[in-house]
């Protein structure tokens, strides 16, 4: 579950959107994962924001485990698979996205411009996952989608709680993309779009890995390893570089179809190495050194192969 960080929220250099799978040393973290999943931060001057308590992660775990539970019957059609490297969807070797450019309204810094464009990236990037899932016979649904002006105006959010220094996250309990406009640094990136598309890209990375089934057996390991363990940890690494890699995927796909340009796929491309853990105000290393986040992401964009980005298979220095 995200835990709060009492001390880091007031400091007042803490980064707009560190890293979290968890936080602080509180026992209730060390033994919930929560299903929440965040991108982290270019390093920021930006004031911390006040912190949150983790009461809503915590019911959002004994909700869903309650209604597995009643659950007698399983729906119809593809299942998702409860495995990580061996996960059917790293079946085929060639399998990727396909380069659909994306039609993307002008960007514009408000919640209802916001709104209208994310909702065009869902549309493109469904349009690109769907036969991806359907290839490998695993379900596929549209994630949901909230990018309010504020922070403070999500309301609906089972995985509330915690670090409130997150820019964007994706809600498993709920199958929702975050994308708040003052977490994802608008203030330093402008009409940057392809930085927030991004942002957007790897968090239905991780709609992607809970489709599939891989984020329930990640979840169900670090849960059983301890979620702050060393463990624990790199589990938490493993999911989120292979966001990044699904993430890349994206930006090199679109950059052949051309929605992006050659100086805007580079600009994403060096952004990716400034993400790392060590560059974050918080003591927790899940998301992976700044080397390792964008060698993964560029793994990603330059092969355009699910099973390239298979980072459960790789060593436990490549995910660092």
């Amino acid at each position: 579950m995200l835990s709060v960080l009492g001390v880091l929220g007031l400091v007042g250099a803490l980064v707009v959107f560190a890293s979290i799978q968890g936080g602080g040393s509180s026992t209730t973290t060390a033994d919930t994962v929560t299903p929440s999943f965040t991108y982290p931060s270019f390093p920021s001057s930006e004031s911390a924001f006040p912190t949150t308590t983790s009461d809503a992660a915590s019911t959002s775990t004994s909700s869903s485990a309650e209604t597995s539970a009643e659950q007698t019957t399983a729906p119809a059609g593809p299942q998702p698979v409860q495995a990580t490297a061996n996960n059917p969807l790293f079946g085929n070797a060639n399998s990727g996205l396909p380069n659909i450019r994306c039609s993307l309204p002008q960007w514009v810094t408000d919640e209802a411009a916001a709104t209208a464009f994310f909702t065009a990236a869902r549309a493109c990037l469904d349009k690109m996952w769907q036969p991806v899932m359907a290839a490998q016979h695993l379900p596929f649904f549209s994630p949901a989608i909230s990018a309010p002006a504020h922070e403070s105006e999500v309301t609906d959010n089972p995985c509330s709680g915690g670090n409130p220094s997150w820019a964007a996250v994706y809600c498993s309990a709920n199958n929702t993309i975050y994308m708040p406009l003052d977490h994802i640094q608008t203030d330093t990136y402008g009409d940057r779009w392809y930085i927030y598309m991004m942002i957007f890209a790897h968090e239905y990375g991780h709609h992607v890995q809970a489709m599939s089934g891989i984020m329930d057996e990640e979840d169900s390991q670090r849960e059983d390893a301890g979620a702050e363990s060393d463990k624990g940890l790199e589990l938490s690494r493993r999911l989120e570089l292979e966001a990044q890699c699904f993430g890349g995927m994206f930006v090199g796909s679109s950059t052949v179809a051309g929605l992006y340009t050659n100086d805007e796929t580079d600009y994403v491309r060096k952004d990716q190495y400034e993400r790392g853990d060590e560059l974050q105000q918080v003591d927790m290393h899940d998301h992976g050194t700044s080397q390792h986040y964008g060698d993964w992401y560029y793994t990603g964009q330059v092969n355009d192969r699910v099973q390239k980005c298979n980072t459960w298979s790789a060593v436990p220095g490549d995910v660092s």
